[in-house]
């Protein structure tokens, strides 16, 4: 007689279902395994980001300390001053604790300070709720000499005028990615403006100490040639005054319609750029720093991307 196959058929089954059991357990523990390791590179992210924000807050104060002594020297405001060399990236491991070593691991800092004011402040475009032709020209000139249209000037100037009446509805612009919104040829031209132009909280001069040629030239409406000499002039000696830097380009060298409102030999607002690289981990922030005599004080903090930290960007 032949032996039923409905045993072995049960048997089979029976092993098809362990190996799907064990199957099943194994994508569980690895499932289990995973989230925790998550959890762990969450926790550990977060230690990181917040060891990070105190050095940078720190890097900040020093800053702020290196800024109110040299007003301390001096009120004006040159690229040969001690404020204006860069910090490269610094082991911080190596002092933290003494030389004993750090608990944070191989820790790296490197950042430096700007002067806001070698950039156009946009907020000089306006005047009493409305745009500033002396200001508005010099913008011109601007978008002139990097190849952009002038008509850019006018619809900036005016969206900074709506962005100050409150009745208008128009949402502020404090800060220059804001102006993003006012056209798609003006967000198309952020990038090419971005190094000449900011938004300070308040009307400002240029610095003609810091300002780079190009904006030299739109500023004081002359040609690049001349303001390349201007910049190659206080390279030997920054400008103490009007009249020393009138003398670097020759007593006829200026238009007698220059505004001299908006050029000046000092600034009073900086921005503070820090990076912080802990491990594989990189934290990057930017303080806009005020400075009233000697004294200074950080109006808003915010974080950039790391690479605006390098010294060399």
């Amino acid at each position: 007689m032949n032996r039923p196959r409905r045993p072995a058929r049960q048997r089979g089954a029976a092993l098809i279902t362990a190996l799907l059991l064990a199957a099943l357990s194994a994508v569980m523990v690895s499932g289990m395994l995973w989230r925790e390791w998550g959890a762990i590179q969450r926790e550990q992210a977060a230690r990181e980001s917040e060891q990070a924000r105190w050095l940078l807050r720190g890097a900040v104060d020093w800053a702020r300390l290196i800024l109110n002594e040299a007003a301390r020297n001096s009120p004006v405001v040159a690229l040969d001053q001690p404020w204006a060399v860069p910090l490269a990236e610094a082991d911080l491991g190596s002092f933290l604790a003494a030389g004993q070593g750090s608990s944070l691991g191989r820790v790296w800092l490197e950042g430096r300070i700007e002067d806001a004011q070698s950039r156009f402040n946009l907020n000089d475009l306006v005047q009493f709720g409305k745009p500033w032709p002396s200001a508005v020209e010099t913008l011109q000139r601007l978008c002139s000499g990097l190849g952009l249209s002038p008509a850019l000037a006018l619809q900036i100037a005016q969206a900074m005028a709506q962005s100050q009446i409150p009745s208008s509805g128009a949402l502020p612009i404090r800060e220059l990615q804001d102006l993003a919104r006012v056209s798609p040829g003006v967000a198309a031209a952020l990038p090419r403006l971005a190094p000449y132009v900011t938004v300070l909280p308040t009307t400002t001069p240029v610095n003609a100490n810091t300002a780079s040629a190009p904006l030299l030239a739109a500023v004081l409406d002359i040609g690049n040639e001349q303001a390349a000499r201007l910049v190659e002039a206080r390279s030997h000696g920054h400008f103490a005054d009007y009249n020393a830097m009138k003398a670097a380009l020759g007593p006829d060298a200026l238009p007698g319609g220059v505004n001299y409102a908006l050029v000046a030999m000092t600034s009073s607002y900086f921005d503070a750029i820090a990076r912080v690289r802990i491990g594989d981990f990189e934290y990057a922030e930017r303080a806009l720093i005020q400075r009233v005599g000697t004294l200074s004080m950080v109006l808003r903090m915010q974080r950039v991307a790391p690479w605006l930290a390098d010294p060399r960007s």
